[in-house]
């Protein structure tokens, strides 16, 4: 027993909603690219910005870091000129008495 062949408008009208499905596909992957291309266009600058933020933290770092270095070697002079003062003061006690 023969099969029976599909009419030929069936088979056109199926290719037609297959077409119009591929069409849509093609529409959304379009779409899909766009946003793609725009969210990396915006992370982009997003990055630059976040560069330039860091290099000029890095700069503020690294002055900051002078800086409490140079406090730090002020206080070190002060407590070496404290313990110089406080052993004359017992070099001049002990003279004293001796």
């Amino acid at each position: 027993m023969p099969t029976m062949a599909p009419p030929e408008d069936a088979l056109t009208e199926r290719f037609a909603r297959l077409d119009e499905r591929f069409d849509r596909t093609d529409e959304r992957i379009l779409a899909v690219d766009k946003r793609v291309a725009e969210t990396a266009k915006a992370t982009d600058r997003r990055l630059k910005e976040m560069n330039r933020r860091i290099d000029e933290n890095t700069a503020e770092v690294k002055g900051l870091r002078t800086e409490m270095n140079s406090l730090q070697t002020t206080f070190q002079r002060g407590n070496f000129a404290l313990i110089a003062a406080v052993l004359g003061v017992i070099a001049a006690i002990l003279a004293k008495v001796g």
